[in-house]
């Protein structure tokens, strides 16, 4: 099944959402992961993937302290915002792909808002007139 993302099936996108969990918590552990993202990270059962690749990082990220240490020229909050950001806009990706609301939870989408612009900078503007079922960008909330 096609996805926004170019390229990508909704597959693709899942095992995206698994890597970028396990290379963040993975990153905030000390053992950054020795395979790639060209592996497969679903295997049979990619609901148990994201769940746990997601229980490990959520918990990796409530240790004291981690918010506040350094990963070389970024704070531990750097780390959280990252997959938050991933988060947030493959999410968005995989709702429109599979037909579900895709609206983003405006106060989470208002506090990413600042995160993505001080790492990605300005991004250009949505198309004037998306297709409303395939738009290429999530609504922002501004």
């Amino acid at each position: 099944m096609p996805t926004p993302c170019k390229d990508w099936t909704v597959r693709d996108l899942l095992d995206h959402l698994v890597w970028e969990n396990i290379i963040w918590g993975g990153l905030a552990l000390g053992t950054p992961p020795t395979d790639g993202h060209a592996e497969d990270h679903l295997g049979d059962n990619r609901i148990a993937a994201f769940e746990t690749a997601s229980a490990q990082t959520r918990d990796t990220f409530r240790q004291p302290g981690m918010l506040d240490r350094s990963f070389g020229v970024a704070p531990g909050r750097r780390v959280v915002e990252q997959l938050l950001v991933e988060l947030l806009v493959h999410g968005w990706d995989l709702a429109t792909a599979l037909g579900h609301d895709s609206n983003l939870e405006p106060g989470i989408a208002r506090a990413a808002l600042p995160v993505v612009r001080e790492v990605y900078g300005e991004q250009p503007a949505p198309p004037a007139d998306p297709s409303p079922d395939r738009s290429p960008h999530p609504p922002s909330t501004r």
